[in-house]
């Protein structure tokens, strides 16, 4: 069915969302600077007003409470500050800052207007679709203060000394703020440099004398040579080296760190190797080679991991398997249902979910304990109400039921296996577990969709016109 044109679902305002889900979430982390940040603000100014409009069905005011709002929060402290408060209550710590430079992306404005002057007719459902993408690609921002994982990124030796360049711990994550630099003549005794110059790429091979040395990339390994040939001075075992990388998460997974070796020094008989969040690997002048963990004041053994840690998973994988399990089971059924309603109350239903399960800090205003994402919740007795009804309707086999939950039981339980058998040693890197959890949950996914087309024949296969039921 379709409803009067409608400036959200013209293709401009479209191919703006786009843009601004795909720049907040991939290229702002493959090429951070002034084009992607600046990019992320155009594509808001367009998809904004229309999502406004939808309130106010007036495209003239949409868009300007949208650019004064915008210049409001970009130019003052203060508009910041609340935005920041605001995003805060919905989506937990964020912090929203005010630059001027921002306000360069306010042309976009005209891009907005002209998408409102030229609407297209499209479905209801479209649009249903369409809203949540938009509340959640403009309401996105920047996280408050972030925990970073401890690394050694960088090591070199100037004039008899190593140095080592580290970053890491709360808000200590980018190159360009760089962290503690620690020095030392023998590797052992290691102090903080007073005047520390800006890190150099890290050396990837040096040579002590006729004693020559390189790191293996993408390993913690290094390899000497000998006699005109590259031999192994020191690594550790691959699927050692692949739960480390993992022994210590970062806050959010996209500052993940290296856990690889990086750069490497040599100097009177002792090399230093910059093993990333693994910390160093130091060869004494005895020859014998010894990991030196990475903390808040330095290296120490105290610090180091240990070979044989047990593989860990990240924390949210349960709990994210467990929304993949709930969407299998949940097109499982509507394959076998068949109707745009049940359909519908699906989503609902699998959004209620996410904002059952995903954790929020709780902000209260005056005596209110306020939790956003549950308030999605309260969709979900409707959601059942309208899947009931509109089954009714259809009419389906009643052996679609049992099919849905195994499997959405399936699926849950596909994903889980392959990285608790990671975690036990019995697959041997995280990678492959990953593999297998996709396929395995995908076959099993598309197999009860199959299923359910295949041999569900609902009795009634009339179209359910809108409202349904």
């Amino acid at each position: 069915m379709t409803m009067r044109p409608s400036w959200i679902g013209q293709p401009l305002t479209v191919l703006a969302l786009v843009v601004l889900v795909v720049n907040d979430h991939l290229l702002k982390f493959t090429w951070p600077g002034f084009v992607t940040g600046k990019l992320s603000d155009v594509a808001g100014l367009i998809v904004a007003p229309a999502l406004l409009d939808l309130l106010l069905r007036r495209p003239a005011l949409s868009i300007a409470l949208t650019g004064m709002g915008f210049t409001l929060v970009k130019a003052t402290e203060t508009g910041a500050w609340l935005a920041s408060e605001a995003w805060s209550l919905v989506w937990g710590p964020s912090v929203i800052l005010a630059d001027l430079t921002d306000l360069l992306a306010l042309p976009a404005l005209y891009a907005a207007w002209w998408a409102s002057r030229n609407p297209v007719p499209v479905g209801r459902t479209v649009v249903i679709l369409l809203i949540p993408a938009a509340v959640l690609a403009v309401t996105a921002t920047g996280p408050g203060p972030t925990w970073y994982t401890y690394t050694a990124y960088s090591v070199a030796e100037r004039g008899g000394t190593i140095i080592v360049h580290t970053r890491g711990g709360l808000g200590g994550g980018r190159i360009d703020d760089d962290g503690p630099v620690f020095v030392s003549a023998d590797a052992h005794a290691w102090s903080l440099m007073a005047s520390p110059k800006p890190a150099a790429v890290p050396s990837r091979s040096d040579c002590d004398g006729s004693r020559c040395y390189r790191v293996v990339p993408g390993r913690l390994k290094v390899e000497e040579a000998v006699a005109g040939r590259w031999v192994t001075a020191w690594e550790v075992p691959v699927e050692a080296q692949d739960r480390l990388a993992r022994a210590n998460p970062p806050q959010y997974q996209e500052d993940r760190e290296a856990t690889e070796s990086l750069g490497v020094a040599a100097v009177n008989g002792v090399v230093v190797v910059a093993n990333g969040a693994d910390g160093i690997a130091v060869r004494d002048a005895s020859g014998a080679w010894q990991r030196l963990g990475i903390g808040e004041d330095g290296f120490r053994e105290s610090f180091t991991v240990p070979l044989t840690v047990t593989g860990r998973y990240d924390d949210t994988l349960p709990m994210n398997a467990l929304m993949v399990a709930i969407a299998a089971g949940l097109l499982t059924l509507t394959m076998g249902v068949r109707r745009t309603s049940f359909a519908l109350g699906a989503l609902v239903i699998w959004l209620g979910s996410w904002g059952a399960l995903t954790p929020r800090d709780h902000r209260t205003i005056g005596m209110i304990d306020v939790n956003i994402p549950m308030l999605l919740v309260l969709g979900v007795p409707v959601a059942i109400v309208v899947m009931t009804i509109s089954a009714g309707r259809a009419a389906p086999p009643g052996w679609i039921w049992p099919i849905g939950c195994v499997v959405g039981g399936l699926v849950w339980s596909l994903i889980m296996l392959p990285f608790i058998a990671w975690s036990a040693g019995w697959v041997p890197t995280y990678a492959q577990a990953t593999v297998l959890a996709v396929v395995l949950s995908a076959v099993t996914a598309a197999g009860g969709a199959w299923i359910m087309f295949r041999y569900a024949k609902p009795q009634h296969l009339a179209p359910d016109h809108w409202p349904d039921p």
